[in-house]
């Protein structure tokens, strides 16, 4: 399952790990702000913003392979500080 890690305050950088997967697959990732995809978001990292002060984070990994997929999303973080 992916986990967030990093300090939870605007300004600050978030990092999903994949998680542990089989056979080497390609990650594509997705963050999440209570629950809705983030436009654009779609790096292993995010620098929280001041629209992420309040929220809860996660991250969505589609793990792909021999044209096979598969989707986890990490548990939701405690709510973002502001600076």
């Amino acid at each position: 399952m992916p986990a967030i890690t990093g300090t939870k305050t605007v300004g600050q950088t978030l990092t999903c790990s994949s998680g542990t997967w089989t056979k080497s697959p390609i990650f594509a990732y997705q963050w999440r702000r209570n629950g809705s995809a983030i436009a654009g978001a779609t790096a292993s990292t995010r620098v929280l913003a001041a629209g992420d002060a309040g929220a809860l984070m996660s991250c969505t990994v589609t793990a792909t392979n021999a044209g096979m997929s598969e989707t986890a999303t990490s548990a939701q973080t405690t709510a973002i500080a502001a600076a």
